[in-house]
C-alpha cells in the first residue's frame, strides 16, 4: 500500500511529461503570415552588379504540426548600373541626328532584379516552447525583366546638352528553380514571432549560354516577422 502511495506522484508527473512532450512535439498549428526582408543580390552569372538592394516579401502558409505547406512571393528593388557619359566627334557623312563634325555624349543605364513566386512544402521540429526550427522545400517561378537605356546629347558650343537620341531595350530571362530553406522561429508573444532564415535557389542555368543566365545556386540570408492566427 505505502509503495502504491508513493508510486501514484511518480505515475502523475511521468503522465504531465509525456502530454506536455506530446504537445511539444506535435508543432506548430494553424494559419500564419511572414513579412519578411533581405539583403538582394544581383544574380546574373556574367557582369554581375556589385552591392545589394533590399529585398521584401510576404508568405502565408498553414502548418498541421510536422508539416504544412506555404506560398512566398518576394520583391527586390532594381539594382543599377550607369555607365560614365562618353564623348565623341562625330567624323561620318552626316545621318538622321548625328552631323558630321558635332560633339555628342553617350550614356547608358542597365536596372534588373529578380522577383519570384514559390510554393513550398514544410517540415517542423519544436526545440523546446519558445522555438521551432523548419526546413523547406519547393519550387519558384523566378521573374528576372532587364531594362537597357541609353541616351545621347548633343554638345553645343556653348557647353550645353540637348538630347538627341534615346534607345530603350527591355527583356527578361526568366526560370523555374529548385528552392530549399532553414528557418528558426522564436515567439515573442502566442502570436508574435520573429523568424531569421537561409534561402538556397538552384536554377537550371548551365543549359542557357544567352549571357542573361544567373549563377547556379544562390543563397539569401532573411529575417520575417511572422502572425500566427
Amino acid at each position: 500500500m505505502r509503495h502504491s502511495h508513493r508510486a501514484f506522484p511518480f505515475i502523475v508527473i511521468c503522465a504531465i511529461a509525456s502530454a506536455a512532450q506530446a504537445q511539444t512535439a506535435s508543432g506548430p498549428q494553424g494559419a500564419f503570415v511572414d513579412v519578411y526582408l533581405h539583403p538582394d543580390w544581383d544574380d546574373a552569372r556574367s557582369a554581375t552588379m556589385s552591392g545589394a538592394t533590399l529585398g521584401t516579401g510576404f508568405a502565408v502558409a498553414f502548418d498541421a504540426g510536422a508539416s504544412g505547406i506555404e506560398l512566398d512571393i518576394g520583391v527586390p528593388q532594381w539594382h543599377v548600373a550607369t555607365s560614365a557619359p562618353q564623348r565623341y566627334q562625330y567624323v561620318g557623312p552626316t545621318y538622321g541626328w548625328s552631323q558630321q563634325g558635332h560633339f555628342y555624349e553617350t550614356s547608358s543605364t542597365t536596372r534588373r532584379r529578380a522577383s519570384e513566386v514559390a510554393v513550398l512544402y514544410r517540415r517542423n521540429r519544436p526545440l523546446n516552447r519558445h522555438a521551432t526550427l523548419s526546413w523547406a522545400v519547393g519550387g519558384g517561378y523566378i521573374y528576372r525583366p532587364e531594362e537597357y537605356t541609353s541616351v545621347t546629347n548633343e554638345v553645343l558650343p556653348d557647353g550645353r546638352l540637348t538630347e538627341v537620341h534615346a534607345y530603350a531595350y527591355p527583356t527578361s530571362r526568366n526560370y523555374l528553380a529548385a528552392i530549399a530553406r532553414l528557418e528558426g522561429e522564436f515567439r515573442v508573444t502566442r502570436q508574435l514571432s520573429v523568424v531569421p532564415r537561409l534561402r538556397v535557389k538552384v536554377f537550371p542555368s548551365l543549359l542557357d549560354d544567352s549571357g542573361l543566365a544567373p549563377q547556379t545556386l544562390t543563397g539569401q540570408p532573411e529575417v520575417a516577422v511572422r502572425w500566427r492566427f
